[in-house]
């Protein structure tokens, strides 16, 4: 036997369910979320692991709300398991369903202990169960980014973890999985060389992680695109057809016409969704964008998969974005105060459904920093500074948008009267990074802000100086101007 035959054999199952397992772990799922009503923790914590052990991949109806009880647990006083019962309850072994799931058991008792949130991880990629790999992933990568100082043993064995996960999505052919670790793997040495720039065994892994990362992407965005949903030739040809003439009005209703014959026939299959919604946003038409919304929000009611909500959410923030700027570059050529009156109620709808659709999201998604950081935004434009600010905190742990929170939240603190806090936080985000692009003149600039609300002023000049050094006409010049009344 071939030895890549060999490595496909060891690769565990696609795990299956039955029906009626999945409703015994409702069942215990049920029970546990009694517990919690009437803060018999432990207890609670028992039931969630009793049900996962009939379905480990329930991540949204059994991780997520155990994880949740689990804190609930901690920050009413539960004590963490003690020597005994971690004896009892081994994190490694030949079973690696049930290693995970004494893994699980042992974090919810110690939230914070990252040693478990591995062996969680660990366990679950042996036995194949990549969904709640993904979620126990996030779980860990928050642990290492508590450290003061990044373990960077304890970072490589997460990396390992991740790339294992990726080779096994790419095995079953889930390139969305597959993109997702790895696009993890790379942001957590992302995260290490921004505070070791200058290790190059980081940067060689980087750059060969990076590279898995672009074909996977690209396997996933082809896997994506609409050529995928049509197979048979007549619908090839009209694809053809449409590409070779930029997809004239006539061909484009074809396509149209194609992909609803294929989507009518089974309204709930996500490739038949996805293949009748993208056609139909080929063209920035309100009509359409409207019928898109209501066949991924039908398929929604009728399966209660969140992913179709989340399209359709998608389709109105970007329409409501696009209105916005429409009338805002209405109201700056007529310069009508009705105009200008009509763009700021749609800044404000548009602005208003982005925070409903976001906090909806934050808390489908508790453990995702990303959305944490995008709601803290919006609600941050919106002037919510004191719901903004705790939310912009917690997602600093998420290198990606580590400085724009931290520029954020230096902001609002200036805005609501504490330049400086709003000082203290700028200029650790300035200190940390190097940055040289929008973002540092941007940093600078609000740093000045905050050095000349809290009367430092040669502190201020000096921030000031350092922008114009860098672009002269920041900000509408905005930067000179304060510079030179400062003196």
């Amino acid at each position: 036997m071939a030895k890549s035959e060999e490595q496909a054999k060891e690769q565990p199952a696609v795990p299956v369910f039955s029906d009626a397992d999945v409703a015994r772990a409702r069942q215990w799922f049920k029970k546990a979320a009694e517990c919690r009503e009437r803060r018999e923790y432990d207890y609670g914590i028992a039931c969630y692991v009793t049900g996962l052990g009939y379905w480990p991949e329930a991540v949204e109806e059994g991780h997520m709300p155990l994880r949740s009880l689990a804190i609930q647990r901690q920050q009413a006083g539960g004590k963490k398991p003690g020597l005994l019962e971690t004896l009892k309850k081994p994190t490694s072994g030949k079973d690696p369903i049930k290693c995970m799931l004494n893994a699980e058991h042992l974090l919810s008792l110690d939230p914070q202990n990252g040693n478990y949130a591995e062996a969680v991880l660990k366990n679950a990629i042996k036995a194949g169960l990549l969904r709640t790999a993904k979620w126990a992933a996030t779980i860990v990568y928050e642990s290492l980014r508590r450290d003061k100082k990044p373990n960077k043993a304890r970072f490589k064995t997460f990396r390992e973890a991740l790339v294992e996960a990726a080779a096994l999505a790419e095995e079953r052919g889930d390139n969305a999985t597959q993109t997702w670790m790895l696009e993890q793997a790379v942001s957590s040495l992302d995260y290490l060389l921004a505070r070791s720039p200058g290790d190059e065994e980081l940067k060689n892994e980087q750059r060969d992680l990076a590279g898995k990362l672009t074909i996977s992407r690209g396997k996933y965005e082809q896997a994506e695109d609409f050529r995928e949903s049509l197979q048979d030739a007549e619908k090839q040809k009209l694809l053809h057809d449409a590409e070779r003439v930029r997809q004239g009005e006539q061909t484009l209703e074809a396509l149209i016409a194609a992909a609803r014959k294929e989507y009518e026939a089974n309204p709930t299959n996500p490739g038949k969704v996805a293949a009748l919604v993208d056609i139909l946003l080929k063209e920035e038409s309100p009509q359409r964008e409207e019928e898109a919304i209501q066949i991924l929000m039908n398929a929604f009611a009728k399966t209660q998969t969140y992913s179709f909500k989340l399209r359709a959410d998608d389709i109105r923030l970007r329409r409501l974005a696009r209105q916005a700027r429409r009338l805002a570059e209405k109201a700056r050529q007529t310069k009508s105060e009705e105009d200008r009156q009509q763009a700021r109620l749609a800044a404000l709808e548009q602005r208003q459904a982005a925070i409903e659709i976001y906090r909806e999201r934050v808390e489908k998604y508790p453990t995702d920093l990303r959305l944490k950081y995008r709601l803290g935004a919006v609600l941050f434009e919106a002037g919510q500074y004191d719901e903004a600010i705790p939310l912009l905190q917690l997602a600093l742990g998420d290198p990606r948008s580590r400085v724009q929170c931290q520029l954020l939240i230096g902001r609002a603190f200036l805005d609501k009267q504490a330049p400086v806090q709003a000082v203290e936080v700028l200029k650790e985000a300035i200190d940390h990074y190097e940055l040289t692009d929008d973002t540092s003149k941007q940093l600078l600039y609000w740093l000045g802000r905050a050095h000349e609300a809290a009367g430092q002023i040669e502190e201020a000049k000096a921030a000031y100086g350092k922008v114009l050094r860098q672009d002269y006409n920041f900000m509408e010049g905005d930067a000179r101007k304060r510079l030179e009344r400062l003196g």
